[in-house]
């Protein structure tokens, strides 16, 4: 198997140590790394699931940060892991599948998270991230530099939403035009730390753009991603009129997940479907068939 040769990491110790026959401390050693996704089932989906990976070194010794690297999609084609050189001490690799342009990343070692975008700017609006995996390993180079090998394994990150509204249209407009209605995700975790765990501290709103149903002129719908939550947690559907702000409606996802029986903890490729219908005796909140809607949309 041919792996990819990461050298920045190890240029700035040998210009300062070098690297001599009689004392290899200042010697850099070979770790290497297989990415592997297996989701729900046994067999390994990372090539249809993760398009990239970014890299995040850290020493173990005092939580410093070495270095990072981004391996793109042609390159796991070609190699579905990485050969990293580092000298010898302890590490710990932090590994993010598709942290493209809807994820904004701090790799800092005190409170190193990946967020929704514009996280530290406080925009008004949040618009889903990206579908994320995580893995992380620690491995310790030996003063003998003896090849090091692991296996990454990864974890979803993230929860798919599918929202359709249907009978909506009379009451929204055209697309592009007079939308006095907008559907926001209330409560959803802003950002997920390092050791992939949700925040319960900050929590953002997520505002996705209606879509109008190319099979159904009379129905939208919303398909976003959101950063991992719990079967208990509480978040929000809500739909608000624009004109006003006045809230029109609001779901309960944790309501929704237990009366259908949709696995959340523990699982890892989660798809809550919703559909939201409205009519004469009100609107009507079930759960969606998603076999009908088209994947590809998180990519």
């Amino acid at each position: 198997m041919k792996f990819r040769f990461i050298i920045p990491f190890i240029i700035a110790f040998l210009s300062v140590t070098g690297c001599i026959r009689e004392d290899r401390s200042g010697c850099p050693g070979d770790v290497i790394l297989t990415f592997l996704y297996t989701g729900d089932g046994y067999s390994d989906i990372f090539p249809d699931t993760i398009d990239k990976v970014d890299m995040y070194v850290y020493s173990t010794v005092d939580n410093s940060f070495v270095a990072h690297t981004t391996l793109t999609k042609e390159e796991l084609e070609q190699n579905q892991g990485a050969r990293l050189s580092l000298l010898p001490g302890t590490y710990r690799i932090v590994l993010w599948g598709n942290a493209f342009d809807r994820t904004e990343t701090d790799h800092g070692p005190d409170g190193a998270k990946v967020s929704e975008p514009g996280f530290y700017s406080d925009p008004e609006e949040y618009g889903g991230t990206d579908p994320l995996y995580w893995s992380c390993v620690e491995i310790s180079v030996p003063e003998t530099l003896q090849d090091e090998e692991r296996e990454c394994i990864f974890k979803s990150s993230h929860i798919k939403m599918y929202v359709r509204l249907t009978g909506f249209r009379d009451i929204i407009g055209p697309d592009g035009e007079d939308i006095v209605i907008s559907v926001t995700h209330s409560g959803c975790p802003a950002y997920t730390d390092f050791a992939n765990i949700p925040s319960s501290d900050r929590l953002c709103d997520i505002t996705p753009p209606l879509v109008g149903d190319p099979e159904d002129e009379d129905s939208y719908i919303l398909t976003y991603n959101v950063l991992r939550f719990g079967e208990d947690d509480d978040t929000y559907i809500i739909l608000t009129d624009t004109r006003d702000g006045s809230e029109l409606y609001r779901i309960s996802i944790r309501d929704f997940v237990r009366k259908y029986n949709i696995p959340v903890d523990g699982v890892e490729e989660v798809t809550i479907p919703v559909q939201i219908t409205t009519g004469p005796v009100g609107i009507e909140i079930t759960e969606w068939n998603v076999e009908n809607v088209k994947p590809g949309f998180d990519k």
